[in-house]
């Protein structure tokens, strides 16, 4: 069988059994489904083979994939010879509700589950020790994680997955009913989609012992109207609060050096910001397509400006720059040019670029 290995890159051709829509390599991965069945067992062994893994999503030449998009799955039951699930493995599969994990399995790739939308709860048994980034992310109806109790890896609080020491928030089920959620202290990282499209959240409130807010990780969260970032947090990570719409107040504090890649895009209510003297980087696209961005503070820490950082923020009316020396992209568009004033000191990088660029230019006096 040749099939294009995602996660190596490259084309593999291997020899393979087959059996009831069941493919499974030499080594005793499965790497393939292609049957119709709403409620499906996988075997414990294929023609003598023993099923060890569940493999990450593969393309073959007739563009099928692993489990990824098996649409008309309902229930799957994996047997305890199984110790893996691979990246994305389930992805995709929108009408399964039910799954077993065996107490066999140890690990489960990132993406595995992502897009299970009718997945309601999900148990992680006493076995696994690692469970990879937006496993359950896009799992809109997933009200529960349970942990069993004697894993040493992971515990559930009121079903929300954390770390075993509580340092790392993993995932908060999107269908939770929740409109308020606390952060526990001793949080110290929000993990990489931890969030994403839970929409029925307006306002979270986070600890001061948090230092990183991963990638995605409150992306889609459409009804949160404010957010204090305490002076803990260093890194703001690309898209974590992207399509918050209903966004109107963010206070970052001192501390914070870093805001990444679209880290704040598509936030239309969020009307001013001023970014904390430390931070030195802004990704590209930061701030773009805040409708209705008014006013925005850049201090003197920041070293340059991204292209398309303010991409869209057509009602910016002015921006404050106040590094002398600041690197502004020459594709940038720092907001309208018949609004937008721009505030820099005499002589600076800023006053030249606003110039060449025909916006308004006004000197900072301090």
């Amino acid at each position: 069988m040749k099939y294009f290995d995602i996660k190596r890159g490259k084309w593999i051709e291997e020899e393979c059994v087959e059996e009831d829509g069941f493919v499974v390599n030499k080594k005793g991965v499965l790497i393939q489904y292609y049957g119709s069945d709403k409620n499906v067992t996988i075997p414990r062994e294929l023609n003598g083979i023993l099923i060890t893994s569940i493999g990450d999503g593969i393309l073959n030449f007739s563009g099928i994939y692993a489990f990824h998009g098996c649409t008309d799955l309902v229930s799957i039951i994996i047997p305890d010879s199984v110790t893996s699930i691979g990246n994305s493995a389930f992805a995709g599969c929108s009408n399964l509700t039910e799954i077993t994990i065996p107490n066999s399995i140890t690990f489960i790739g990132k993406k595995a589950f992502q897009g299970c939308i009718n997945l309601r709860n999900i148990i992680i048994p006493a076995s696994v020790t690692f469970i990879g980034e937006s496993a359950f992310s896009s799992c809109f109806n997933l009200k529960d994680i349970i942990v069993d109790k004697g894993n040493v890896t992971f515990i559930n609080i009121d079903g929300v997955l954390f770390d075993k020491q509580q340092h790392s928030l993993l995932f908060y089920p999107v269908k939770k009913p929740n409109i308020s959620y606390i952060i526990p202290d001793g949080v110290k990282i929000i993990g990489d989609s931890a969030f994403y499209n839970c929409d029925n959240l307006k306002n979270i409130t986070l600890p001061d012992t948090l230092t990183r807010i991963e990638e995605c990780a409150f992306e889609n969260c459409f009804h949160l109207t404010n957010i204090t970032i305490p002076a803990s947090v260093t890194i703001i990570e690309g898209r974590a609060f992207t399509s918050c719409y209903d966004l109107k107040d963010i206070s970052l504090s001192e501390g914070i050096t870093t805001i990444g890649r679209m880290a704040f895009s598509d936030c239309n209510n969020l009307t001013s910001i001023t970014i904390p003297n430390g931070v030195t980087y802004i990704g590209t696209y930061a701030f773009s397509d805040c409708r209705n961005l008014r006013s925005i503070t850049i201090p003197a820490s920041v070293k340059s400006i991204e292209i398309y950082t303010f991409w869209g923020c057509d009602n910016l009316e002015s921006i404050f720059i106040y590094n002398d020396n600041i690197d502004i992209d020459e594709m940038n568009t720092l907001g309208d040019r018949e609004k937008t004033r721009i505030y820099a000191h005499e002589g600076s990088t800023t006053e030249k670029y606003a110039k060449r660029k025909g916006y308004k230019f006004i000197a900072l006096t301090n």
